[in-house]
Order: C-alpha cells, then sequence, then structure tokens
C-alpha cells in the first residue's frame, strides 16, 4: 500500500513537471519570438538630437504596439525561464538554475516597468511637446527628456539584472547540468557577459551611442533565440516524461 502511494505521488510529480514543460516550451516560443520581433522592429531615435527624440517617439505610429507587444514576450519568457530552472536540478547546476529563475522574476519586474513607462509614457510625453505653444515646448521637451533619463536608468538595470546575470546564470547551470548540450549553456553565457558592460555603458552615459544600440539588438538576438531552442528542448523533454509515466 506505501509502495502504491509512493508510485502514485511520484507519478503525479512526473505529469505536473510534464505540464510545467510544456506550458513553458509554448511560453517560451511564443515569447521570444514576440519579444524579438518587438526588438528589431523598436524605432530608433537619432542619438545626440533631444528634438528628434522627442519628433521620433510622437510621430511613431507603432511606438506603443511595439512596447506592448514586448510586454507581453517578456511575461511568457519568464514562463519558460522558470521551467527551465525547474528542468535543472541537484548539485551545482541546480542551485545555479534556482538562483538564475530568481534572477529571471526580479529582471522582468525591471523590464516590464521600463517597457512600458518607455512605450506609454514617453508617448504621451511626447505628443504633449509636439502640440505645445512655442512658450511651453523647452519646458515640454525637457521633461520627454526627463522621462528618457529616467528609462535608460532603468534600462541599465534591466540590461545587467536580466539580460546579464540571469543567463549568466541559467547557462552554467545547462552547461554543467549535462541535461542540455553544453555548447548551448556556454553561448548564452557569452551573450550575458556581454550584455554587462551594455548596462554599465547605458548608467554611466545616461543615454544611447552606437555601441549600446547595436548590442542591445545582437545579445537580446542571441538570448531570444536561445530561449526558443531551449524550450523545443522543454518540450522532448515533456514528452520523455509522459513516456516514462506510461
Amino acid at each position: 500500500m506505501v509502495e502504491h502511494e509512493r508510485t502514485m505521488m511520484t507519478n503525479n510529480t512526473r505529469s505536473e513537471e510534464g505540464y510545467i514543460f510544456r506550458i513553458g516550451s509554448v511560453a517560451g516560443i511564443v515569447g521570444s519570438l514576440l519579444a524579438m520581433v518587438g526588438n528589431l522592429l523598436h524605432p530608433a531615435p537619432p542619438i545626440g538630437d533631444p528634438q528628434g527624440v522627442a519628433q521620433t517617439i510622437a510621430q511613431s505610429e507603432r511606438w506603443v504596439l511595439v512596447h506592448l507587444v514586448i510586454v507581453v514576450g517578456l511575461i511568457l519568457m519568464l514562463g519558460a525561464l522558470v521551467a527551465i530552472s525547474r528542468s535543472i536540478e541537484g548539485g551545482v547546476a541546480g542551485a545555479l538554475a534556482q538562483l538564475g529563475s530568481i534572477a529571471a522574476v526580479a529582471g522582468v519586474a525591471v523590464g516590464l516597468v521600463d517597457v512600458i513607462v518607455d512605450g506609454v509614457a514617453a508617448k504621451y510625453l511626447a505628443e504633449a511637446w509636439e502640440v505645445a505653444p512655442p512658450d511651453q515646448a523647452a519646458a515640454a521637451l525637457r521633461v520627454v527628456l526627463a522621462e528618457e533619463a529616467i528609462n535608460f536608468a532603468v534600462a541599465s538595470l534591466f540590461n545587467i539584472l536580466f539580460a546579464g546575470v540571469t543567463f549568466i546564470l541559467l547557462g552554467l547551470a545547462v552547461a554543467s547540468s549535462g541535461e542540455y548540450p553544453r555548447w548551448l549553456g556556454w553561448v548564452v553565457v557569452v551573450a550575458g557577459v556581454g550584455s554587462v558592460p551594455v548596462g554599465l555603458v547605458q548608467a554611466y552615459t545616461g543615454g544611447s551611442i552606437g555601441f549600446t544600440r547595436i548590442a542591445t539588438i545582437i545579445f537580446p538576438t542571441i538570448i531570444t533565440l536561445w530561449v526558443v531552442v531551449m524550450s523545443v528542448l522543454l518540450w522532448r523533454k515533456a514528452a520523455f516524461k509522459s513516456g516514462q509515466m506510461s
């Protein structure tokens, strides 16, 4: 009787993990594609031109939509990252995975605040500047630039914590786990390490420069593609667990 109960508990645990892996897998694929498309379609305001920045934001018809797409993508990606960390158990790899999961939750929280402020608040402020009377235009522009300064401050933390620390930890966990190809872990570790100086430069400069503009396309693209590949492997792991139960 006791042995039967233990078997039932084991099967229930495997069933639960299977569902988590499947849901995380689908969320990872959909979320990564949304985040990548949103990042690539994000309008690029000119560097060193305050009025050009405000004008780009105000006149962009897709500004809010692109940011909302990124918001949904980040939320779904978080589900995948939690599932990936759940799939790695025991030893140093398991500890790194758990720490990576915590960093992912904190990083996505920062990212959601950053993206929604940049996508909604900046849009309304830029539109207010565009229609402001001449005697109020300068003050309205300073408000837009103040919001942009706050946005880049939060973005620097997002790059350090989410794109950097999260994927360094998860990459090391994958590389040392034996559950997934080692090279797959090291690829995202490189992307995570590269994201840290991007955040530091953003924090130091308080804005966008050529290096950060290119790097915030390259490294996030690598990271999102990594999540897609890991999500596919996660789906296979869920299928394997289902096979064990049958």
